[in-house]
């Protein structure tokens, strides 16, 4: 049954997520919640991110639940950077700052502009996602578009929160180079390529004249990509709260259906312990240590998910988010 579009989250379903996020959720999930939902301490959130941090500034263990590798990788590192925008971190940060050099020195100069690989050769001995396989050198490379997109896009837009960090012209130059590589088209099933390119769209910081071209041909291509049914929801697509996670969101209008439909899916999908599951799953690769992922899983949808129904007004008695 479909839920009508003004229908909410009850206190009863969000305290059953709070229960399962602070009782079985990772340290950082819960940390994440209690700031934004409960006036937790911003050192907190830190406090956890922390764990996932090597002595080299990157980080890695398992911050990505699909790549349980400890060393650091720019998959890792770029989800560090994730946490760290959003909180809104001060530069002087030594969590954001390692992280920030540790990426300058794992800029990879290719033919088609220098980008980020995202995982190290030696992630492949430790258990992994079948889509993160490295079976020759040039494997990812060829699976990720050679990185020109995704994880680019989105560690150029939140990098220009600092652009300070970087050397002087060099967050300009990877911000044309992506912006092109973009708009040179994405694959209509590259799932986190939209995602990358919209963050990069709808960051105000990022210059206007390199994402105000992208945020166009988006507006064109995403009505026809993300999944607006119940059953392309329930799977792996591109959900459009991934796109426009907030009304005030530049890509929201042109997702108004969508958008509906993914907020119903998210009231209708929560899972009796409260949780939301992954939509995926490692397809028997690595038995040992998919359940163990699943669970980290859990804990970063149930975040996810309360997040956004918060956001867009869908939760009785919250305060919306900005």
């Amino acid at each position: 049954m479909t839920p009508p579009n003004d229908a909410r989250l009850t206190p009863e379903a969000f305290a059953r997520a709070r229960a399962f996020l602070l009782d079985r959720g990772r340290p950082l999930e819960a940390a994440r919640f209690r700031h934004a939902f409960e006036g937790g301490r911003m050192e907190d959130v830190l406090e956890a991110l922390a764990h996932s941090r090597n002595p080299d500034g990157g980080f890695g263990r398992a911050l990505e639940p699909d790549v349980r590798a400890p060393e650091s990788s720019v998959l890792a590192t770029a989800t560090a950077l994730e946490v760290l925008h959003d909180l809104g971190v001060p530069a002087p940060n030594d969590l954001l700052t390692g992280a920030v050099a540790w990426l300058r020195e794992h800029l990879h100069v290719t033919p088609g502009g220098s980008v980020w690989p995202f995982l190290p050769p030696e992630a492949a001995a430790h258990p992994h996602a079948l889509w993160w396989n490295q079976a020759g050198p040039e494997a990812l490379a060829a699976a990720f578009g050679g990185f020109r997109v995704n994880p680019r896009a989105g560690i150029v837009a939140r990098l220009w929160r600092w652009p300070e960090l970087l050397p002087e012209g060099l967050l300009a130059l990877l911000t044309v180079e992506t912006r092109d590589a973009i708009l040179a088209g994405l694959e209509p099933g590259d799932v986190n390529g939209h995602a990358v390119a919209a963050l990069f769209a709808q960051t105000p910081e990022v210059p206007g004249d390199h994402r105000l071209p992208v945020l166009e041909y988006l507006h064109d291509v995403l009505p026809e990509r993300v999944a607006s049914t119940p059953e392309a929801l329930a799977g792996y697509g591109l959900d459009p709260l991934h796109v426009a996670p907030t009304p005030a969101s530049p890509l929201a209008p042109v997702l108004d259906d969508a958008l509906a439909a993914a907020l119903a899916h998210l009231l209708t999908s929560q899972r009796e312990d409260g949780s939301w599951a992954p939509t995926w799953d490692w397809g028997g690769t690595f038995p040992e240590a998919w359940p163990q992922a699943e669970t980290e899983w859990r804990s970063v949808r149930t975040w996810e998910a309360l997040r956004a129904l918060r956001d867009w007004g869908r939760t009785e008695g919250v305060v919306r988010g900005p």
